[in-house]
């Protein structure tokens, strides 16, 4: 009993001794990122809970299933089928498909990007020639309906397997959302105008397989935060590049800052402007470019009182390249959903400028300043093909 019991007090002073040895710095240090360093598998699409059940699909993106056909898998049991879309009287010509990097309800979260270098991916391309497709990360859900897509990059794809890479821009995510909260990957495929999956024959619709996503990680954290710096009253006037990304169309298409003078123009303020082409399908329907509501919670308009407001205007210029006036609405949208619309009818081949009294929109929402949501540019889809525009000089007015 007595050996026993020496032996135990041996073992307990070696344990405190190698405690007290780590405590004075001899020991290694457990890094608190360790976990956050380790390449991650977001989706291997072995399962419909919860890899295809989390899942979000917008523009009437068509079906996601699971298939069980090894000629369509790379690794395991299983892959995603993909057969997009689009549909006949769809709202947007680009049928999206996003899968989640994080669920509370399925336990798993893989949205903080830090370490993260760039996203991998398997993609079969199932049709007879290479076929272009989109992808990108989603910083925000709007609503139901859409969601604000970053860092989009195109890849065109042979028949066949293709090996892709994602580059996660940790800069860019910065700018317009949370690097350690991006809620999901999307990709985005041209329309197919079609409502139903035609498997074989004429009209078959486009399919495509999908499989193996892994998260590589780099060992150098990103920064995560982003100064918006603005002038007195400023909202964008696009001398800077980085204002061009907290404006997201709705419709993908071409939104970029650009040198007015490239363009033949001669920009309201300062030398660049920014540049967007909206794609029309005919659909009759109402799209959107949205301003993010990150650049606008930086401005003067956030906490402004009421007596400012009632000469405070929200102005900017409109610069429409089409030979027909166009009304690019202005729209206001509070976190509640309210929407206020207002008309900017815009002179073809020539700036065009629009203002609205800030006070008018407390008379809509009186706690609009503090909870702004955010604003739209909207315009008709009633034409097929793109129409070109720019804007300018986003800025608060304060008058007499």
């Amino acid at each position: 009993m007595k050996k026993k019991f020496v032996l135990l007090a041996g073992l307990l002073t070696l344990s405190c001794c190698a405690a007290g040895f780590a405590a004075c710095g001899g020991g290694e240090t457990t890094d608190p990122d360790a976990a956050l360093k380790e390449d991650v598998l977001v989706n291997g699409f072995e399962n419909w809970t919860p890899d295809l059940q989390t899942a979000l699909i917008y523009n009437d993106f068509g079906k996601v299933s699971l298939n069980t056909d090894k000629q369509y898998v790379t690794e395991g049991e299983r892959s995603a089928r993909l057969d997009p879309l689009g549909g006949r009287y769809a709202s947007s010509a680009a049928p999206i498909v996003m899968f989640s990097l994080k669920s509370d309800t399925y336990g798993f979260d893989y949205a903080d990007l830090v370490y993260a270098d760039y996203l991998s991916f398997d993609i079969y391309n199932a049709q007879d020639e290479d076929e272009t497709i989109y992808a990108g990360f989603a910083s925000d859900l709007n609503g139901v309906t859409s969601i604000s897509r970053v860092g989009e990059k195109s890849f065109t794809l042979k028949p066949g397997w293709n090996s892709c890479e994602l580059q996660v821009e940790a800069s860019l995510l910065s700018i317009v959302g949370d690097l350690t909260e991006v809620l999901g990957v999307y990709f985005r495929f041209e329309s197919a105008e079609s409502a139903n999956v035609v498997e074989d024959g004429e009209g078959r619709t486009p399919r495509y397989y999908l499989d193996n996503m892994w998260l590589i990680k780099k060992p150098d954290r990103s920064e995560t935060k982003f100064d918006v710096s603005l002038r007195e009253n400023e909202i964008a006037d696009f001398e800077s590049l980085w204002q061009g990304y907290m404006f997201t169309n709705d419709n993908p298409g071409l939104v970029e800052v650009v040198e007015a003078s490239d363009y033949g123009l001669t920009a309201p303020s300062g030398e660049k402007v920014l540049h967007a082409k909206f794609g029309g399908t005919n659909s009759g329907n109402w799209l959107q470019m949205e301003i993010s509501s990150k650049l606008l919670d930086k401005t003067a308009l956030f906490g402004m009182d009421a007596e400012t407001a009632e000469n405070a205007y929200i102005c900017f210029e409109t610069y429409n390249n089409t030979d027909t006036t166009v009304n690019l609405c202005m729209v206001y949208r509070t976190p509640t959903s309210l929407l206020l619309s207002t008309n900017n009818h815009c002179a073809p081949h020539t700036w065009t400028s629009y203002e609205y009294c800030v006070a008018d929109l407390l008379a809509m929402e009186n706690a609009f300043l503090t909870a702004m949501g955010n604003f739209q540019i909207s315009y008709k889809d009633d034409y097929t093909g793109e129409k070109e525009y720019f804007f300018d000089n986003f800025r608060i007015e304060i008058r007499d």
